[in-house]
């Protein structure tokens, strides 16, 4: 180390402490403990960052635990994910398990395997996983496919086209505020899609082209064009649908 600011590096694993740069590389452990650029791709077995990581390159790692801000130039692919913070990547991610609180921009696509997040994904690709569980808001320039989605509204939500096996959105309560990003779930708060398409469908405060599946019940403050069914069909009183069918 130089003073109380430097580099270690032994063992195959890489420290830095306080404000400093290291090239990419091989590692075991990644660690970073302050302000930390990493200029090259890395590939480690584990990389926990309490502070501020920029990384020029790509990153692949099995546990990635952060608490503070990772900016990511490249692709990221990672076996286990704990975040407290912001993570901004500018690929693809491919994240098995991502749970946490904060806020996850990629400008690829976003794919995995379970996904419980407090907080905001912003992708300009498709977002695809088993679980996608979500509390907060969205902007998915594509497709968001899982088998399982839960969504709770806290700000308006965008994505193109939502696929899935059991799809349920609610609006959040107004009770339970996000601390982490210092505002409440707005009371008008709605997702704007053009097809959701799923087995079992609950939605409210949704407007959309097209809603598509076998059991589907359309919340209060909906805005759906078309209606297709293929057992069973529920409109709340406050929803409004133009158009349905049985398919």
């Amino acid at each position: 180390m130089m003073g109380i600011t430097g580099i270690e590096s032994f063992k195959g694993d890489l420290k830095i402490t306080g404000q400093s740069s290291a090239p990419g590389g091989r590692y075991e452990r990644v660690k970073i403990m302050g302000d930390g650029v990493v200029n090259g791709d890395v590939d480690c077995s584990r990389l926990k960052c309490i502070g501020t990581l920029v990384l020029n390159g790509s990153l692949s790692s099995e546990h990635i635990s952060m608490i503070g801000t990772g900016s990511f130039s490249g692709d990221v692919q990672a076996g286990q994910v704990k975040l407290t913070g912001t993570a901004a990547i500018g690929g693809d991610a491919r994240l098995n398990v991502l749970r946490g609180s904060g806020s996850v921009e990629t400008k690829g696509s976003l794919r995995g395997e379970q996904f419980r997040i407090t907080g905001q994904i912003q992708t300009q690709g498709d977002c695809a996983a088993d679980v996608f569980n979500l509390r907060g808001m969205f902007e998915i320039g594509g497709l968001l496919n899982a088998g399982e989605i839960d969504i709770r509204l806290y700000q308006d939500c965008w994505v193109q086209e939502i696929g899935g096996e059991h799809i349920s959105i609610r609006k959040a309560s107004l009770r339970n505020p996000l601390q982490y990003f210092y505002f409440r779930p707005q009371p008008h708060a709605c997702l704007t899609v053009n097809v959701i398409e799923g087995d079992d469908i609950y939605i409210e405060h949704t407007k959309a082209a097209v809603v598509r599946g076998n059991r589907i019940t359309v919340g209060p403050g909906c805005e759906i064009g078309l209606v297709e069914y293929k057992e069973s069909f529920e409109k709340k009183k406050s929803a409004r649908v133009s158009e349905y069918r049985k398919l």
